[in-house]
């Protein structure tokens, strides 16, 4: 109780203070993510157009697609929504990393065993920032696995992720296939990158205390 009583008052002092909101801190840290971001995006990006060089190949992922033909221009616009949507998340982490509780940096990956909707909430504040940016990591960790799988289909035609995707694409639906698939593989890649996530968290976390 006491320690519920402690994090709700930092968590009330945060709300209202502006020199918990490190302004420089959150744009240095969104501007070196971003970076990276857009590096592993140029990566899956580029080696799509290797891969769909080779016989028989396809675009998976429907929402990069039209009438089963890839569109270029399509797969960089939702790269750019994402993006912005994904440095949110950065910023939501280090706006909030005072707030984490230590029990979660300690064991980032036992963090996601209790469930919430609403990363905002009092009762989920003590943790929803190592989430924020295990999701924010694992976005272009999932881009360089992708990049992976375009180069085995160009050079030895198989592919790791889209063979599953497709498999159950053929079925049910493309749309089914691809969110089967690469969600949960999204979310697991969030769950291993939790620990990495937690040491910019602790560090954040530390340096206004």
């Amino acid at each position: 109780m006491e320690n519920r009583i402690r994090f709700d008052s930092l968590w009330a002092r945060q709300m209202t203070s502006e020199e918990h909101f490190p302004i420089r801190r959150a744009a240095v840290a969104t501007i070196v993510y971003l970076l990276v971001y857009f590096v592993a995006s140029y990566l899956d990006l580029r080696t799509t157009a290797l891969a769909l060089e080779a016989s028989g190949a396809h675009e998976g992922n429907v929402f990069a697609t039209n009438s089963q033909a890839y569109v270029s221009a399509r797969a960089w616009a939702i790269t750019v929504a994402a993006a912005i949507f994904m440095a949110g998340c950065v910023v939501f982490a280090v706006r909030y990393a005072p707030g984490v509780e230590e029990q979660w940096l300690r064991h980032p990956l036992r963090s996601f065993g209790l469930f919430y909707v609403n990363p905002w909430a009092p009762a989920a504040m003590g943790r929803s920032p190592i989430h924020m940016l295990s999701f924010a990591f694992a976005f272009p960790a999932l881009r360089v696995l992708a990049a992976g799988n375009n180069l085995m289909i160009r050079y030895f035609g198989f592919a790791p992720i889209g063979a599953p995707v497709e498999w159950i694409a053929r079925r049910s639906s493309a749309l089914f296939g691809f969110v089967v698939v690469i969600v949960p593989l999204f979310y697991l890649l969030g769950v291993l990158l939790s620990p990495l996530a937690a040491r910019f968290v602790a560090s954040w976390r530390n340096e206004v205390r």
